[in-house]
């Protein structure tokens, strides 16, 4: 098969490799140089989301990778389009996602000229990426076919995580011009390119690497140490949340499950946060504590990782999230297998505790939220808990915090915990609902205006985005700075004050303001589900917010006689 010039068949050939592997969308960001890619995804049927900020679209790719566990594939032009893809990158490498970034470069030659739109690219990412992979210009040489199609196979096999975690994978393709599917575009001329650009028969991929378990490695010392009475923290990872829920009751031991761990059962222990309110009470004292994952975003757990029992951290991929430094043995291995192997039956009453002061606590957390007269953060999280959605996509700082706290239902709740940034919220909240129907995001004023330009793009799913509007940022209430920093409000909270209406109608948004619980709960449900896309603001104020969370500590040292 020949093709007009060499860029067109180099971009035809690449996107053809991706569809083999599985590639079925991909967002990008407008710009010359990256044409050949944009015209050969679209003549492939791929489906194409365009974002004007390049940022937007690496994180509305990311929310692909959220959503299905595949790559989420985002394509720019060069220059300072690539650079805008880094907050992403540094999220997808901590978190451990799969995430391909195919930037369009130009030929060697300028990027040494520094002409216009150059820099060097080539190891923008390195310290965070799985992998980064050059192509250069498609010239004339007969082996470009096999070049090309090795170069995608070995991007989608890092991504996803062979030999190590999943990840972000840099695929940087210099395009000589034409970048159009002509020989001649006016301005440059170019030969055909007649030599083979097919793939293996069948629509088999190029090359396929086995994605083989991580060795096991036998933990040092006596693994007696996880005996006595044991527990487990779940939080975000690469693993079976529902097996290990399993076995966990099967032995008797309490699971204290985030809300990030897709875990969340009724076998689960919820309340931590406030359980440990002033420390791990005497009754619940362990003898070795598990970790499994990534936990937080309670900053309480700590307290159980220093009680002096030993911690074990267990992770498929090494990475630990070792947050209090007491860290004893890590052990790179499946979760479930690994406590399969070594977890011992508890005591009977061990995990029966922990769910009795559960069950009494969460009562009293959520008679107490009910009281409130005025809508709370914790009251809108708790509300959720009982709305028809089917995905949760919750912001960094309050957000996440009030989630992991008053959600119980197990679901399927995603953030952008890995670097907690609060950029890159309604991207991902869109590329979460591209895939995931029935799908509601949860956000404060900051980081809504924070990534307001995700509208800027040519298709919005369906969704629902509850807006909690607060003046600024509700979590520096909550910090040291609120009491020893001067212009506190200034540096620190940064109330926005703007009318979310008109950006709602700017961006051509569906709008609701909402004055109460209830009625956020009725609009919610109300609109969950459909084809718009819909903001519900609800107002807190900043000094209700604060007082129902000294109530809630007060209710749980009550609740536990401490």
């Amino acid at each position: 098969m020949s093709h007009p010039n060499p860029s067109t068949a180099m971009a035809r050939t690449i996107v053809d490799e991706m569809t083999r592997h599985g590639l079925d969308g991909a967002v990008i960001a407008p710009g010359s140089r990256s044409t050949a890619l944009v015209l050969a995804l679209n003549d492939a049927g791929v489906d194409l989301s365009v974002h004007i900020d390049e940022r937007s679209a690496a994180f509305r790719a990311l929310g692909h990778a959220a959503a299905t566990g595949r790559p989420g594939v985002v394509v720019t032009t060069s220059g300072s389009a690539v650079a805008n893809l880094m907050p992403a990158v540094v999220e997808a490498d901590r978190a451990a996602m799969p995430l391909l970034l195919l930037t369009a470069d130009r030929p060697e030659e300028m990027v040494r000229r520094r002409t216009n739109q150059t820099m060097d690219q080539r190891s923008i990412f390195t310290p965070y990426s799985r992998g980064q992979l050059f192509i250069g210009p498609g010239d004339q040489d007969p082996g470009g076919n096999q070049i090309w199609r090795s170069a995608v196979s070995r991007a989608f096999s890092l991504a996803l995580g062979g030999p190590g975690a999943p990840g972000p994978v840099h695929l940087n393709i210099a395009f000589e011009e034409p970048t159009v599917p002509v020989p001649d575009d006016g301005r440059v001329s170019a030969s055909e390119y007649g030599h083979d650009t097919e793939g293996r028969d069948g629509g088999e991929p190029w090359q396929v690497e086995a994605q083989v378990e991580p060795p096991r490695e036998q933990p040092p010392g006596n693994v007696m140490e996880l005996g006595g009475r044991m527990v487990i923290v779940a939080g975000r990872g690469d693993y079976d949340p529902v097996a290990l829920e399993e076995l966990a009751s099967r032995r008797g031991i309490p699971v204290l499950a985030t809300a990030l761990s897709g875990g969340r059962g009724i076998e689960s222990v919820t309340t931590y946060h406030h359980l440990f309110v002033r420390g791990v009470p005497d009754q619940l004292q362990p003898d070795s504590v598990v970790v499994v994952g990534q936990p937080g975003p309670s900053n309480r757990i700590a307290r159980l990782l220093e009680t002096g029992a030993p911690v074990t951290h267990v992770d498929r991929w090494g990475l630990f999230s070792d947050i209090s430094g007491t860290m004893k043995m890590g052990v790179r291995e499946d979760p479930v297998a690994f406590l399969e192997r070594t977890a011992p039956q508890q005591q009977a009453g061990w995990s029966g505790e922990w769910k009795r002061l559960d069950q009494r606590l969460r009562q009293a957390l959520n008679d107490a939220i009910d009281d409130a007269e005025r809508p709370t953060g914790p009251g809108v999280a708790r509300a959720l808990d009982t709305l028809p959605w089917s995905s949760l996509v919750v912001a960094s700082s309050l957000p996440v915090r009030d989630v992991d706290a008053h959600l119980t239902r197990p679901s399927w709740v995603h953030s952008n915990r890995g670097v907690s940034g609060i950029d890159g919220f309604a991207s991902t909240l869109l590329g979460v609902a591209d895939r995931r129907p029935g799908t509601v995001g949860l956000v404060g004023d900051l980081s809504f205006l924070h990534d307001s330009n995700a509208f800027l793009c040519d298709s919005k799913p369906g969704a629902v985005i509850v807006l909690i509007d607060n003046g600024g940022g509700g979590l520096f209430d909550l910090l040291p700075q609120a009491r020893f920093a001067p212009d506190f409000e200034r540096f620190f909270t940064t109330d926005p004050r703007r009318d979310f209406s008109v950006l709602a109608d700017f961006h051509d948004l569906g709008y609701v303001d909402v004055d109460s619980i209830a009625a956020m709960s009725e609009a919610v449900g109300s609109q969950v589900g459909t084809e718009e896309l819909a903001v519900v603001r609800i107002g807190v104020d900043r000094s209700d917010d604060l007082g129902i969370r000294s109530a809630l500590d007060a209710v749980a040292a009550e609740v536990l006689g401490v």
